[in-house]
């Protein structure tokens, strides 16, 4: 499914959402700025990345359930692909080795874990020696942000560190 199949597979609770935090469909942000600074940086945006950045990008998106089934939703996920991508290549790179595939930084979000976006529409985030995957679409990654609405996923650890959130027994 790529990203515009993913938009047009919105429940009505996410598009309500969504537009509550000022997101519509057609939205289109110039995001010309972020693209050439990140890319001095050495990223090089994709597609999927461009598409997500020109429709949500500027936004916050506030949870609307603060209790996940195993981790506290917080924070909203921010659209900011500065405040994750500036400085933090080598985050990138980790999760192109560890995960494979190409990541895109598209913002923050749990304790301002940096959030990325794949070329093939999955969304993950990372920091202090975790990955988390939100899911393997937009519409299911923003669903988890916004709703918490099923565990969140350990993808990896670093070593030594026990994988958090545990996982569901």
């Amino acid at each position: 499914m790529d990203i515009y199949e993913s938009m047009e597979n919105f429940s009505g609770d996410l598009v309500l959402a969504l537009r509550n935090e000022g997101w519509s469909p057609g939205r289109e942000v110039d995001v010309t700025r972020w693209v050439e600074y990140l890319k001095l940086e050495g990223y090089h945006i994709n597609p999927t990345a461009r598409v997500f950045l020109e429709s949500f990008g500027g936004l916050s998106l506030s949870p609307l359930n603060r209790e996940g089934p195993n981790f506290k939703n917080g924070e909203p996920l921010t659209i900011d692909p500065m405040a994750c991508g500036s400085g933090h290549r080598h985050m990138a790179t980790e999760l192109e080795n560890v995960l494979g595939g190409s990541f895109y930084p598209i913002g923050e979000w749990l304790s301002y874990a940096n959030t990325f976006i794949g070329e093939d529409g999955r969304i993950v985030s990372t920091g202090m020696g975790w990955i988390w995957g939100l899911g393997e679409n937009l519409a299911v990654s923003l669903e988890l942000a916004i709703f918490a609405n099923r565990p969140l996923k350990c993808l990896h650890s670093d070593p030594g560190l026990e994988p958090w959130p545990p996982a569901a027994r």
